[in-house]
């Protein structure tokens, strides 16, 4: 079934060029998509009391159309057909007959005593899967060419603001941290991210934020203190 809710554009939610920040954007993506599991089950509470947690693993995501202040859209969101341990969903933004955004994300159910992968047949869903796939312009999967010369930009710890229930950055909030690396946001804005989460950041920890760029396309790896990569971003920039 596709599942949908109204919002309204809230000013905070918008940059210095006046338009919605794509982290903000993919926060009315996501909280459609927790809705629907609170309304129809199981939420995520739910899952929490099993033992069991949805961790996203890769978005690919395309926008289309500049959001403004107090505009009014809509967020359809969908279930497809789901593989072994991986949970596939999708989701489009709407203003009116415009199409605004598109997301295609993988998520993996995993065990949270034991960090152990779980085949996602084994949950009950109140809700049932939806044929279609989104095919967007960018793989879901992508490797950073070996050819791009990626450079330290700086470092960031992880503190109160970025986490949530897990203490540990919310996937929302790297769009962010992408964006503040980005060399120049002014009358510019993002068309296009793929991101691949590959390992927690936890409150209090910090992490290097690596940038390349090849051919207008911005690519990105953050790693923790610990060696291990913490996330890779491919990004692409269009005039507003």
């Amino acid at each position: 079934m596709i599942y949908t809710e109204n919002y309204r554009i809230s000013s905070h939610d918008c940059d210095f060029n006046g338009i919605a920040r794509p982290s903000a954007i993919l926060r009315y993506m996501h909280e459609t998509s927790n809705l629907q599991l609170k309304e129809y089950g199981p939420s995520n509470d739910d899952l929490r009391k099993d033992g069991k947690a949805f961790i996203l693993s890769k978005i690919n995501l395309s926008f289309y159309k500049a959001l403004r202040a107090f505009d009014n859209i809509s967020v359809e969101t969908w279930a497809c057909e789901s593989k072994g341990v991986s949970f596939y969903r999708c989701t489009r933004v709407l203003m009116g007959d415009d199409l605004v955004a598109e997301m295609v994300g993988v998520f993996a159910l995993v065990d949270i005593e034991s960090r152990s992968f779980c085949r996602v047949s084994d949950i009950k869903f109140g809700f049932e899967e939806e044929p279609t796939m989104l095919e967007l312009d960018l793989p879901a999967r992508f490797k950073i060419p070996s050819e791009v010369d990626l450079a330290l930009q700086g470092e960031y710890t992880v503190s109160y603001s970025d986490t949530d229930e897990n203490m540990h950055m919310n996937n929302t909030n790297y769009l962010d941290l992408f964006c503040n690396f980005l060399p120049d946001n002014k009358n510019n804005r993002v068309i296009t991210a793929v991101i691949n989460y590959q390992a927690e950041a936890p409150i209090g920890k910090t992490v290097k934020i690596y940038r390349g760029e090849d051919d207008d396309v911005y690519y990105f790896r953050t790693v923790r203190e610990d060696g291990l990569v913490n996330s890779e971003s491919r990004i692409m920039m269009d005039l507003i």
